[in-house]
């Protein structure tokens, strides 16, 4: 299976999720309305019965004004083998090349256990939470992440991965290294901007706390940020009309 026919199995399910999300929410409220103790919680799953995917959808309430507004998320199960990977999948924004004009292409994101368990150890510290527990709370505390080339300065073994050591993510919590992949076709004249680009796939490995790193690390870390945000901002000035940026998913 490919990562666009994966993305259109993983969405064809998105109606059927969204209707269990609007039956658990009440729920998760009324659970909400009694905690004493917040952050706060509450995970439900669901099996689709035309395809027999599994699903978590979770509920999160970072604080007790947020416990009638939660936000609402899930990702799906998915195996490979006897890996079990926990998946989100959602269309971005995607530049093929730094030169390359802005689109927007389908995305699968994947989780592997190494990097569930790691993010457990060095961040959450709580060895009584289940994978599906933990999958829930780093994908409701970072929504938002931030590419970051690899260098020696980030990660001092990243060559020796190849491609795999190329790239990082920094989210609220940390970094996450990962390693991407694409589905497309190739240009016939071998030029990467005739490339048509179907989907992308970007697989996480593991995770590291800042805070557990040494400071030239830390400031590596920093400067690549800052130099990514105004790559960023560069090509949002570049894209956007009237404000925005509009960009439509090709079929």
């Amino acid at each position: 299976m490919t990562y666009k026919e994966m993305y259109d199995h993983l969405a064809a399910d998105k109606q059927k999720v969204d209707i269990r999300k609007e039956y658990f929410l009440p729920k998760a409220i009324r659970v909400f309305k009694k905690k004493m103790k917040f952050p706060a919680w509450e995970i439900y799953e669901y099996t689709v019965p035309a395809t027999n995917n599994k699903y978590v959808i979770y509920f999160y309430a970072e604080s007790r004004l947020r416990a009638e507004k939660p936000e609402v998320g899930s990702f799906c199960i998915v195996y490979s083998g006897k890996h079990r990977f926990i998946v989100k999948w959602g269309a971005g924004p995607y530049k093929h090349t730094p030169d390359s004009e802005m689109i927007a292409v389908r995305q699968i994101h994947a989780y592997t256990p190494h990097f569930i368990q790691r993010y457990n150890e060095r961040f959450l510290k709580d060895g009584s939470l289940t994978a599906n527990e933990v999958a829930a709370r780093y994908l409701s505390r970072n929504p938002v992440a931030m590419p970051l080339q690899q260098n020696d300065e980030i990660n001092r073994n990243h060559e020796k991965y190849g491609e795999k050591g190329k790239y990082a993510f920094r989210v609220r919590d940390g970094i996450c290294f990962s390693y991407s992949a694409v589905d497309g076709i190739e240009s016939e004249e071998g030029s990467r901007h005739e490339d048509q680009i179907e989907a992308l796939y970007i697989c996480y490995t593991t995770f590291m706390n800042e805070s557990g790193m040494q400071e030239s690390q830390r400031m590596a870390i920093f400067e690549e940020h800052g130099k990514k945000w105004m790559q960023a901002y560069n090509d949002f000035q570049r894209e956007a009309k009237d404000g925005g940026i509009t960009l439509k998913l090709e079929p």
